[in-house]
């Protein structure tokens, strides 16, 4: 399947490029009115859990909640680096704790009824600050706050005491210009500000019980958004960036997001031009598409376009530390080697993942970090069985039924468990019985800590190394089971690596704080609260009348400089 993969990849890299965004600056765009309209369609696997960017704690939901909010910067489409978007620029004082930023002026919010007259106004610094503090204040809003708990001054004390609401380190200095103040110096703060849970909301839309969805970005939602497992968004009329010609952003008229669990559904809609973009392609749907419809990708312009991405995801088996049997490290270990992860890839997965996770939970497409330096736990059935014996459940005697959760509708993590629940049961005789729910339902599940053992995966929020650790830094985990832990669901508790971790992320030197990481990740590993399974990559299926499209490593989708071209049109544009 491979050799027909490059062959295709090989044949069409030519033709696809131009619908990827690479060759835009080469375009002539000459009609101005051939610029604008449609809708685009893009397949969402799972249904989206929550639109408050506060509450968010899933991929899915983020790539719905960009479209309509923003934050002071955004990462950059091509290589992530942070650009301005609602802040026009910032500065950082010499000690490293202080950041200004200027904002951007003439940025108004939608129009909404929670405004006077129904017309939205213009952000403010104060819109800022209400954002922040409504982040720490809110007990159920616990990954934005986590995200500043350790990085700015009086985040932990405004979360914590009933007495205090204002974060003392978030001040409005006027209109247009807002500083934080960090308790020390920070490697990803930038990056933190640029995530979606820390987007700017304004405060008049959080007087009604549940936050009514209002923003500056690029589209809008409405009470009429959400109909039948669909999602549209509608342009924003009003959006504060426009094009090098001074035409206003977005081109599209709509973006509608269909909820299809199903990938043979997502694949004949597709195939039926009733989807544009299919973002997450299982292996077994790449082979039939491109064994059963070569002709459509070799066809000048080609009807469709398929790309193979990298991604800045690993998939990993979670264990509830809090709960036995996974309080013993040994038992942890002892299923860690029964596994193979080798056979996991290239058979279960048809070779379709970047590769089996043999080092640690951090994935090769970080940049400048060693993931290969990290020594993962080596696959050996008689260590395995000695280690189960040594923590008094030799031949798996004495061990109870253990429940193995999976979120979702995908018959491609159901396959998965099988195999693993198939290796534990032949070669350490350990019982598993596994659990399908739905993706929120397993969501909810890892934060309350109810579930034993389960399928998992970590889409980075930033492309840093340190990011992937926040799922074993002891510092989000509470002192009861009876309150969230999020995103460290396994409940992994470790001073060491806390240690190494707390000086990582306060470390601006890369170097040093990648060599801080490594020793923290080598714990992690050491410790098996998770276990890596493998590297995930990508495949994104889009019509080829799709242009201007970028997908990047992370999963954003920047969708205000998308357009769809008629037949016509595209071949001019290909020419």
């Amino acid at each position: 399947m491979k050799t027909i993969l490059k062959y295709i990849f090989v044949s069409i890299i030519g033709l696809s490029f131009y619908s990827c965004g690479e060759d835009e600056n080469n375009q002539e765009n000459t009609n101005t009115e051939s610029l604008f309209g449609d809708t685009l369609k893009i397949a969402l696997n799972q249904d989206i859990k929550e639109l408050d960017p506060i509450r968010m704690v899933d991929g899915y939901s983020v790539q719905i909640v960009g479209q309509i909010f923003e934050g002071l910067v955004k990462f950059n489409a091509k290589d992530l680096s942070i650009e301005p978007l609602l802040a026009e620029s910032w500065t950082i004082d010499e000690s490293g704790l202080v950041y200004t930023f200027k904002l951007k002026k003439g940025v108004y919010f939608h129009d909404n009824k929670c405004f006077d007259a129904g017309k939205g106004r213009e952000l403010k610094a104060n819109d800022v600050f209400f954002s922040i503090n409504r982040a720490c204040n809110n007990p159920t809003a616990n990954y934005a706050y986590n995200l500043l708990k350790n990085k700015l001054n009086g985040a932990k004390e405004c979360y914590e005491s009933e007495a205090i609401n204002e974060v003392s380190g978030v001040k409005v200095i006027d209109d247009y210009s807002v500083s934080f103040t960090l308790s020390k110096p920070s490697s990803n703060f930038l990056q933190t500000l640029a995530t979606s849970s820390l987007a700017i909301i304004p405060e008049e839309a959080t007087k009604s019980e549940k936050l009514t969805i209002v923003g500056t970005g690029p589209f809008v939602f409405d009470n009429n958004s959400i109909k039948e497992n669909i999602i549209t968004l509608k342009r924003n009329n009003n959006y504060h960036i426009g094009d090098e010609k001074g035409n206003k952003l977005p081109y599209l008229d709509a973006v509608a997001f269909h909820i299809i669990p199903k990938s043979q559904d997502r694949l004949e809609q597709f195939q039926n031009k009733k989807i544009d973009i299919i973002v997450d392609l299982p292996s077994a749907s790449i082979k039939d598409v491109v064994e059963n419809q070569i002709a459509d990708f070799e066809s000048k312009p080609p009807k469709f376009v398929l790309g193979r991405y990298p991604e800045l995801v690993s998939t990993y088996l979670e264990f509830n530390t809090k709960v036995e049997p996974f309080k013993n490290v040994k038992v942890r270990k002892a299923i860690a080697m029964a596994i193979d992860k080798v056979k996991i890839v290239d058979v279960v997965l048809n070779g379709e993942a970047y590769g089996p996770a043999l080092n640690g939970i951090v994935p090769p497409a970080i940049n400048n970090y060693d993931y290969a330096s990290v020594i993962g736990i080596e696959h050996n059935i008689e260590k395995a069985k000695k280690l189960l014996a040594e923590a008094g459940f030799k031949d798996g005697e004495g061990l109870p039924l253990i429940k193995f959760f999976i979120g979702g509708d995908e018959n491609q993590l159901l396959r998965v468990a099988l195999e693993i629940q198939k290796q534990l049961l032949t070669e350490l005789n350990i019982n598993t019985e596994i659990v399908k729910v739905t993706f929120a339902e397993k969501l909810a599940m890892d934060q309350m800590a109810q579930g034993s053992m389960g399928i998992s995966a970590w889409l980075a929020d930033f492309p840093t190394a340190d990011n992937f650790l926040n799922i074993g830094y002891g510092g989000y985990v509470p002192a009861t089971l009876e309150l969230p832990s999020f995103p460290n669901s396994s409940r992994f508790e470790n001073s060491e690596f806390d240690s190494y971790f707390e000086q990582a992320i306060s470390t601006i030197d890369e170097k040093k704080r990648n060599e801080l990481i490594l020793k923290a990740e080598q714990i992690l590993i050491n410790e098996a609260p998770i276990v890596p399974l493998w590297y995930n990559e990508n495949y994104r299926l889009f019509q080829s009348n799709v242009v201007d499209y970028q997908p990047n490593v992370m999963h954003l989708h920047y969708l205000e400089r998308v357009r769809k071209i008629a037949p016509k049109k595209q071949d001019q544009e290909l020419k």
